[in-house]
């Protein structure tokens, strides 16, 4: 199914299909489904299963769907994931779609209607900044729950925050996390999980193959957002080469100036982002630390 994009009306079990949520070429695609004979929308992330036997894409589909249905895991800035009903009374998690080729494996989740933010960076880039650090702050506060359990996120991107609803400068934004795939505590060791990221928003240590603490390597990714939150663009830009060898081996220059803000909230950012962009991960603030940082340089409530 590599690259195979599901037509429009196709059934899978209950769920008709209506459109792609997600690019194509990724390790599995996300689609719109509303539930046979109910007006309820929901999102499937189906895996590009090979008939050949398991792939990485199924392994990581499972293991997404093991940690969200826990019921620990439950989070109002979590991606919701639903029970799938089955033949017998009983309930599944993961299943196969036997209306699909290969019968691909396939998890349900909640229908989140607002875009990504990496759809909505070059609109947000205009929004007041006090706006934009309570989205930032309501990014932490689900990582925060992460980390609390010893796990790291991982791929922590702007396509990986959705929005709840629709963003508008004069409402509080409610982001939610998805994509927990390489979500991980550093403990179980998988090759598919340890070697695979998001080349601009992964950390020295993770692009070097070194011993990662996966909280550490979250609050990198945090940094890198921050920042183009700020700016609208990424700290590093060029060929993929450079920005790997920058990232690895450069120390990454922060200057106030680049926020176009007053001098001293320019002076305080630019300080947040240099120590969460800092090259060993010992030396960044865990996420306790930039919590209560935000709080007491920018007092809420923000809007």
């Amino acid at each position: 199914m590599a690259g195979f994009k599901i037509p429009s009306g196709t059934k899978v079990d209950r769920f008709i299909i209506e459109n792609s949520l997600s690019e194509s070429g990724g390790m599995s695609g996300v689609y719109l489904a509303k539930i046979e004979n109910l007006r309820q929308k929901v999102a499937i992330k189906i895996a590009n299963t090979d008939n050949l036997g398991a792939t990485h894409e199924d392994m990581l589909l499972d293991w997404e769907a093991n940690l969200l249905k826990q019921w620990d895991w439950r989070h109002a800035g979590i991606v919701r994931i639903f029970p799938v009903p089955l033949l017998g009374g009983k309930t599944e998690y993961v299943v196969r779609a036997k209306d699909l080729p290969n019968n691909p494996w396939y998890m349900v989740m909640e229908y989140l209607p607002g875009d990504s933010l990496a759809k909505k960076l070059p609109e947000l880039y205009k929004y007041p900044i006090h706006w934009k650090l309570e989205l930032f702050y309501k990014i932490l506060i689900p990582l925060a729950f992460i980390h609390q359990k010893n796990f790291g996120h991982r791929d922590i991107k702007p396509d990986n925050i959705v929005f709840r609803s629709s963003i508008s400068p004069d409402i509080p934004p409610d982001p939610v996390l998805i994509d927990f795939a390489l979500c991980t505590n550093g403990q179980e060791k998988r090759e598919i999980i340890d070697n695979s990221y998001t080349l601009e928003y992964a950390s020295p240590e993770r692009l070097a193959g070194l011993e990662e603490d996966v909280k550490a390597s979250d609050i990198w990714s945090l940094g890198v957002i921050l920042y183009e939150l700020l700016t609208g663009k990424l700290p590093i830009k060029g060929s993929k080469e450079k920005i790997r060898t920058t990232i690895i081996r450069e120390r990454i220059e922060v200057d106030k100036d680049e926020f176009s803000l007053p001098q001293e909230q320019g002076h305080i950012l630019a300080a947040f982002i240099r120590a969460m962009l800092k090259k060993k991960p010992e030396e960044r603030p865990d996420i306790r630390q930039v919590i209560y940082a935000l709080e007491e340089k920018f007092l809420p409530p923000r809007i």
